[in-house]
């Protein structure tokens, strides 16, 4: 059995994945995305407690491509990202996603899911939508 899910067993209101992921935001993913960005750590801090840069979501999200099992070949389409409140480093984020849409245009297999990432309270952090073409069925 194959490791990938085909388009056609994908259903608007699946979860991604159907337990959420946990992604801490700690002072040494936080000091390599300023240093992968070329940011100055001086900005923002890389200590427990400071802030962290918003756009660091983009690290996590990848966890959250992964775990839709989508088969190779896949091009990601578009993204959307809302930050709803500061990220600081030493939190732990949930993230999960959900199918909201999915059609074909230009026989091209399409999925749409909307993600959001919260705080170990269930405060929402970022929320969001990515947009893929699916991978060629196995």
């Amino acid at each position: 059995m194959s490791r990938f899910r085909r388009y056609e067993d994908v259903s608007v209101g699946d979860l991604i994945p159907p337990e959420p992921l946990s992604f801490e935001i700690d002072s040494q993913v936080c000091g390599a995305f300023l240093a992968a960005t070329g940011n100055d750590a001086d900005l923002y801090g890389v200590c427990d407690g400071d802030r962290a840069p918003s756009m660091i979501a983009s690290v996590y999200l990848i966890d959250l491509l992964k775990a839709r099992c989508s088969p190779p070949g896949g091009i990601h389409a578009k993204q959307a990202i809302r930050f709803h409140r500061t990220v600081r480093t030493g939190e732990c984020l949930s993230l999960q996603g959900r199918i909201t849409d999915k059609y074909v245009r230009k026989e091209r297999p399409y999925v749409v899911a909307d993600f959001e990432a919260r705080s170990a309270d269930g405060e929402l952090v970022s929320s969001g939508r990515i947009t893929s073409i699916w991978g060629k069925d196995q």
